[in-house]
């Protein structure tokens, strides 16, 4: 695409009669960020809205060419990989977050785009768009689709809003799952994501949305669990970060987008 960027990995993960459901994810570069659309009969739900404006933009792109119009976008959580987008390529539309999601970025989503425009200048949006709908755990029915509203505690955040769609056997995880890659870790979350990941794992669910990689299935849920337990015993073990990173790498070889360990490192050892 443009801007020297690789193409995203655009794919429909699954299709129930006129029903749809689309996941387009970002390059490695950019933590192979997934973002989502429900296409039911008449409209769309969004899910995320992708890190850089660019994949933004091309998201919405390709969001307006299934010809229906967006009844609203879900903002899992407060990380700017995700909320970025919903302020650079879909701020017409309504946005439905946690109230602890609204409150954080009202507080703090200025400052944090103010702090990345230093480093990604244009690829960050010039405004932040703070979501105006508050929503909580519970069901809802959007153009004949069921939504199952779910609120995750100290896991990859304090708090973050899940998704099933119980009919299509699909759940959107977002950030609960890391798909392939290296999980961005908070000091003393492992055993309560753990907790999360097993009662995942228990669901009747099969088809698993993630907000970093591509879809799964259980045994990549179990592949966390096992991450997470590993991490938590090399981070205990390391005398500093650049050990600690080599010692996850030496671990998981073959897990994708080690840029996130330099994210979060430097706070896990502060």
């Amino acid at each position: 695409m443009s801007n020297g960027l690789p193409d995203p990995i655009i794919q429909v993960v699954k299709e129930s009669g006129p029903v749809r459901v689309h996941t387009f994810i970002s390059p490695e570069a950019l933590l192979s960020n997934a973002t989502h659309v429900i296409e039911g009969p008449n409209e769309l739900v969004i899910v995320d809205g992708q890190f850089v404006a660019p994949l933004a933009s091309a998201f919405r792109a390709y969001a307006d060419g299934l010809g229906k119009p967006i009844n609203r976008a879900y903002l899992s959580h407060e990380h700017p990989d995700h909320f970025f987008g919903l302020s650079a390529a879909f701020s017409d539309v309504p946005i439905y977050a946690l109230p602890e999601t609204i409150a954080f970025l009202k507080a703090n989503g200025e400052a944090i785009r103010a702090d990345r425009a230093q480093v990604y200048g244009p690829m960050v949006p010039s405004s932040i768009v703070v979501p105006t709908h508050p929503v909580t755990a519970g069901r809802e029915v959007i153009d004949g689709i069921t939504f199952d509203l779910v609120v995750q505690k100290h896991a990859e955040v304090e708090t973050q809003l899940a998704i099933g769609l119980p009919e299509l056997d699909v759940y959107i995880t977002q950030d609960l799952l890391y798909s392939g890659g290296h999980l961005y870790i908070h000091k003393g979350t492992e055993e309560s994501w753990t907790a999360a990941l097993e009662q995942l794992k228990a669901s009747d669910y099969d088809l698993f949305l993630p907000g970093h990689g591509t879809p799964c299935g259980k045994d990549e849920i179990q592949a966390n669990i096992d991450y997470l337990q590993k991490a938590k015993k090399i981070a205990a073990e390391s005398p500093n970060m650049e050990a600690y990173k080599a010692a996850l790498l030496a671990a998981f070889p073959n897990r994708k987008a080690p840029a996130i360990i330099d994210i979060y490192a430097p706070a896990l050892f502060a």
